[in-house]
């Protein structure tokens, strides 16, 4: 399993998926069409959780992520909690030769679009969304703000601990270094886990863009989206871009 691998499982280990979902799954739902069974693709789909909960509300998912060890873990959680879903390894710019169908709603979450490693790259992937998408489907997805980040001079995630999946102990921190010149960021992430009586430890760094709404904007409805909504959290709260954390994107087909 590579670092980013381990990093990646310690993550999701140390999340209380209770609470998130429980904040960000009436939104997604009442995104998806009510008069048919709705076909969903849950890109970056890490270990499966929104892509499991949204099978489990009648939903035809796939989930698609390009770490196999993710893949590995959704796989195994549909298993347990009993639900058909499909898990693909794939990247998200191959979403198109990825998914065959039409889909009403593709969503993107834990600020993965911003991952990518260009801004070239978020503009393929929006608009091969659009072309998948059914009509009146929508695109959701998460960033972080970076405007806001850099304002107030965050740096430095609180410190998690969790437990993995078979069982061990692990404490996860992350921090950024931000870029002079306010494209990206740099997230560096360690992941401590207890085997015995020892603690081994795996650091990842990823490069993550500082996607803004103005560029956000413009790639959605260059991609021929028909309107695009910005919110502050999954209660819809209107987007405020000197405090908001995060950005909430709806783009409707």
């Amino acid at each position: 399993m590579s670092s980013f691998d381990e990093v990646s499982i310690a993550y999701d280990s140390s999340i209380d998926w209770a609470a998130r979902l429980g904040k960000e799954m009436p939104f997604l739902l009442k995104c998806l069409p009510m008069s048919k069974r709705p076909r969903v693709l849950d890109m970056a789909c890490g270990s499966g959780r929104h892509a499991v909960a949204l099978a489990q509300k009648g939903a035809d998912v796939i989930g698609l992520d390009s770490s196999i060890g993710m893949i590995s873990a959704a796989r195994a959680l549909a298993e347990k909690e009993g639900v058909n879903a499909e898990f693909l390894v794939a990247d998200m710019r191959d979403v198109e030769k990825a998914v065959k169908h039409k889909l009403d709603l593709v969503i993107c979450l834990g600020n993965s679009l911003a991952l990518l490693p260009t801004f070239e790259d978020v503009r393929q992937v929006i608009a091969s969304v659009y072309l998948k998408l059914a009509p009146a489907g929508s695109f959701v997805f998460q960033v972080l703000n970076f405007e806001e980040i850099r304002k107030s001079g965050f740096r430095f995630f609180p410190t998690k601990a969790g437990t993995m999946p078979n069982g061990e102990e692990t404490v996860f921190t992350r921090f950024f270094e931000h870029s002079a010149d306010g494209t990206a960021s740099s997230l560096v992430i360690s992941a401590f886990t207890k085997i015995g009586s020892q603690w081994s430890a795996a650091t990842s760094t990823q490069r993550v863009l500082n996607l803004n709404p103005e560029a956000i904007k413009s790639t959605v409805l260059a991609a021929r989206f028909r309107s695009v909504d910005f919110f502050s959290d999954y209660q819809e709260s209107p987007f405020e871009r000197l405090t908001a954390r995060d950005l909430v994107v709806r783009a409707r087909q």
